[in-house]
């Protein structure tokens, strides 16, 4: 097997792996306080989540995109819950993208692996809350950025749009 199979094959691996953690027992436990607020929220109209996140310390990014997500996948613990896990899913497969940018192919790997065993990153993944989407958006915005930073931009604007929507993305999703 040559040195691009394998490594893909590992890549694959460790993106099944991080899946597994992410959904096994997803719905083992009842929503708690924060979970649940969540939950009603995604249950409002467009206008009444964007209305009601000018008195929220959160900004109205996460509920918008699980309020989608709940009329795709339904209602239940594990359906919006599982918002969560893919996108913790999808930052540890841009994580090795980050990483082989970087620092190589190897480091990619190895941040992958860090990435997908990550119990904090676990245990995020498994609340309906918006931390997972916020740790996306900001390994995405890290991405593109590192792709501006390397490349000098000819078209400045198409170069840097999808670093300047994803950082955004991660504002409209968490003040931090």
């Amino acid at each position: 097997m040559d040195k691009a199979a394998t490594r893909w094959l590992i890549l694959i691996l460790l993106l099944l792996l991080a899946t597994a953690l992410r959904f096994y027992r997803l719905d083992a436990q009842s929503f708690w306080n924060d979970e649940g607020n969540a939950a009603r929220a995604a249950e409002r109209t467009l206008p009444l989540i964007l209305h009601a996140a000018r008195g929220d310390i959160h900004p109205p990014g996460y509920y918008l995109l699980l309020h989608l997500w709940r009329a795709l996948t339904g209602e239940s613990e594990f359906a919006l819950r599982a918002l969560s896990a893919c996108c913790s899913v999808l930052t540890v497969a841009l994580t090795y993208g980050l990483g082989r940018r970087l620092l190589g192919t190897a480091t990619g790997l190895g941040g992958t692996l860090l990435a997908a065993l990550s119990p904090l990153a676990v245990y995020y993944s498994q609340e309906a809350r918006m931390y997972a989407l916020l740790g996306l958006c900001v390994v995405a915005s890290t991405f593109w950025l590192c792709a501006l930073v390397r490349q000098p931009a000819r078209c400045a604007l198409c170069r840097s749009l999808p670093y300047v929507l994803t950082a955004a993305s991660g504002l409209y999703t968490h003040y931090a």
